[in-house]
């Protein structure tokens, strides 16, 4: 059986769960200023200089000052009111970069994918001046802020190269990304506990990003670089496409006459069992419907309703393919024929009326 795109990219989830093998323990501290555990007795936690401050870097600004985690300065290009009244929450100083000081321990860049590359260039610029003003005013080298900083991104995607032009004033680099969604800039109701922080990078940035991570009750695991695009369409897998497919499901109900709002009411009960069972038995004795018990009748009439949705049928069609060769069902030959693409063609070629014959000269 030729597979379909759900089934070539999902190939590449069980690759992806693959490359998660190193983990540091497992650990629930409290979120609090006292050292950490995993700390020597008696280390402080490092400061902070926040770049952005969008719907992640807010939730990574409450964290950390819930933690007890100085955030001494949050750099933007524009200073908003909201802005503004976020840094005055946290206690830290609201700044653009060519007014930045830089003197935190880490400067954690929480700008977009896209944007990250030419921060880190725009963060190298002004680090180099701060050193050339301090060192015009004598100030001694040891006391010279920012010296040899440490330089976190927080991209899924992106390795902590990305960051390569920050390597010109001695950084250190990491890339640490927190595998949870933060769909609003409200985000003061979400916790970072227990949630698991991708760290790839330099040996001394991932260090102090692990101690990070830790007091912030999250769970820090390494991954390599070149693996970070499959990690984070896994990542993508587990939470907007499974969006993607609710709302599938809603359109689906609104087609057999339900209104979007009934629609998400009826499927909630359902949606959330499966995913309580997914996750507390694991898939195969989760498994249930017309495809588990090979029911090749029900499919069929399920293909035929749908047919007047192609988005739909197609999204149907793959998923069930796709569950045929990775979960536990019967009759699959049936199945398999049943679902093939080429055979709804076949069946719209049979029903499409014949061609004319070509006219003569």
């Amino acid at each position: 059986m030729q597979g379909g795109p759900f089934r070539d990219i999902t190939e590449g989830m069980r690759e992806t769960m693959k490359i998660m093998a190193v983990r540091t323990p497992k650990r629930h501290s409290p979120l609090s200023n006292a050292p950490h555990p995993a700390m020597p007795s008696g280390a402080m936690l490092p400061s902070i200089t926040l770049i952005g401050l969008g719907n992640w870097g807010t939730a990574l600004a409450l964290a950390l000052h819930a933690a007890g985690i100085s955030v001494r300065e949050v750099v933007v290009r524009n200073r908003r009111a909201s802005d503004r009244r976020m840094s005055e929450k946290i206690g830290a100083r609201l700044t653009t970069l060519q007014h930045s000081r830089l003197d935190a321990d880490i400067l954690w860049i929480c700008t977009p994918d896209t944007r990250i590359a030419e921060t880190a260039q725009d963060l190298a610029h002004r680090v180099a001046q701060l050193r050339r003003t301090a060192a015009s005013a004598r100030t001694p080298r040891l006391q010279q802020k920012p010296a040899r900083p440490i330089v976190l991104h927080s991209s899924g995607a992106l390795p902590s190269a990305e960051l390569s032009a920050l390597r010109t004033v001695g950084a250190s680099l990491a890339s640490v990304h927190p595998l949870m969604t933060f769909p609003r800039k409200n985000v003061a109701h979400i916790s970072l506990a227990g949630v698991p922080f991708a760290v790839e990078g330099d040996a001394r940035a991932c260090r102090e990003a692990r101690k990070l991570v830790c007091a912030l009750g999250g769970e820090a695991f390494v991954l390599r670089a070149e693996n970070k695009p499959l990690y984070h369409s896994f990542g993508a897998f587990a939470s907007p496409l499974i969006l993607a497919l609710l709302t599938a499901a809603t359109e689906a109900g609104v087609a057999a006459g339900l209104s979007p709002k009934d629609a998400r009411r009826r499927m909630r009960p359902i949606a959330e069992s499966t995913i309580r069972n997914f996750f507390a038995d694991g898939p195969d004795k989760s498994f249930s419907g017309p495809i588990a018990r090979g029911d090749a009748a029900t499919i069929a009439r399920h293909l035929d309703a749908l047919r007047p949705h192609p988005k739909l049928a197609n999204i149907y069609r793959e998923l069930s393919r796709f569950a045929l060769t990775s979960l536990p069902a019967r009759n699959r030959m049936q199945m398999e024929r049943l679902l093939d693409p080429s055979r709804d063609g076949r069946k719209k070629k049979s029903a499409s009326p014949g061609r004319l014959p070509a006219s003569t000269a």
